[in-house]
């Protein structure tokens, strides 16, 4: 015999399908965050990591903001549940977190929202890859090329307008200054490493040299910050008549 439960069915039914809509919001909001994270390259949880560590007057501050531009009952909740996502017992919704990434960035000093930015950036830009063949005699000219591709491709990181429509300040005029600086460094990087890529032009130049019978081919990687190029240099197989001229002397 079934023992009713105290309250009738229905209440059981409900609690039931309660658990079900919370697991539901559980597995959308993990969902969510997930998906913040990989647009926005992780600054998500840098700004999350520098909105727990606000002291009392700086937080006070910011929900005040937070309250005026999101209501009175998520700021309420906000407030109620900061000591719980400091301890890490709550997690942060992708809701708060994305609200936060509009909210905390132009409050901070320009040297964090500009490594914000260059964080952001490089999580947008893919390196680019090259491989060169040549020959001994024309791998230089041959390698030009490819290096000039290679730290050109530096210029088409952007951060998309999709990725700015979502946080406001982002396209904001500070941000387009953040980014042309970045370029400019990346360029002046890729001027610092002109150096390197002399001292690899001799390696280069010196593995060539030891190319002969028992050794026809080398390959060797440059790296670059906008990315690599593999270059492999070969001495031409002899045709079967070359042989035989050789041979007869």
């Amino acid at each position: 015999m079934l023992l009713k439960p105290r309250g009738g069915w229905g209440g059981g039914m409900a609690r039931r399908r309660r658990s079900r809509s919370w697991n539901s919001y559980g597995s959308y909001a993990v969902s969510r965050r997930r998906e913040l994270s990989s647009t926005f390259g992780g600054i998500d949880r840098d700004v999350e990591r520098l909105f727990l560590a606000l002291g009392r007057e700086d937080l006070d501050e910011l929900l005040e903001v937070y309250e005026e531009e999101f209501g009175k009952s998520a700021a309420t909740y906000a407030r109620k549940t900061f000591p719980k996502w400091r301890k890490g017992t709550v997690r942060m919704s992708g809701e708060v977190a994305e609200r936060l990434l509009n909210l905390v960035p132009p409050l901070l000093p320009d040297e964090i929202r500009f490594e914000l930015v260059k964080k952001l950036r490089a999580s947008n830009f893919r390196k680019v890859h090259r491989r060169v063949y040549s020959k001994p005699e024309r791998w230089r000219e041959d390698l030009a090329p490819a290096i000039a591709e290679v730290v050109g491709h530096g210029s088409t990181a952007r951060i998309s307008d999709a990725v700015k429509s979502r946080v406001s300040w982002l396209a904001n005029g500070d941000v387009a200054s953040a980014e042309q600086l970045l370029l400019a460094a990346e360029k002046d990087e890729a001027i610092t490493r002109l150096v390197y890529l002399e001292a690899e032009l001799i390696r280069i130049e010196t593995m060539v040299a030891q190319l002969g019978h028992l050794n026809t081919s080398i390959s060797h990687q440059i790296t670059l910050p906008q990315g690599t190029i593999d270059v492999v240099i070969s001495i031409p197989e002899k045709t079967l008549w070359q042989k035989f001229k050789n041979w007869i002397g």
